[in-house]
C-alpha cells in the first residue's frame, strides 16, 4: 500500500512540475517578444547618447563661460 501512495504522490508532483515548466516557458516567450519589440539595443542608442552628451557639454561650457565673464568684468 505504501508504494502505491508514494507512486501517486510522485506522479502528482511530476504533473505539477510539468505544469509549472510549461507556464514558465510561456512567460519567457512573452518576455522575449516584449524585449524584441519594445526595447532599444545598445547599438541603436549610441548615436542618441552622443548627441545628448554633446548638448549637455555645450550647456555646461556656456554656463561656465558666462560665470567667468561675470567674474572678469568685475
Amino acid at each position: 500500500m505504501r508504494s502505491m501512495t508514494k507512486n501517486s504522490t510522485d506522479q502528482v508532483k511530476l504533473a505539477v512540475i510539468q505544469n509549472d515548466l510549461s507556464y514558465i516557458k510561456k512567460e519567457i516567450g512573452e518576455i522575449k517578444g516584449l524585449v524584441q519589440e519594445q526595447y532599444v539595443t545598445k547599438n541603436e542608442f549610441e548615436p542618441i547618447k552622443k548627441i545628448v552628451y554633446g548638448m549637455i557639454g555645450l550647456i555646461l561650457i556656456a554656463v561656465v563661460g558666462a560665470l567667468l565673464a561675470l567674474v572678469i568684468k568685475k
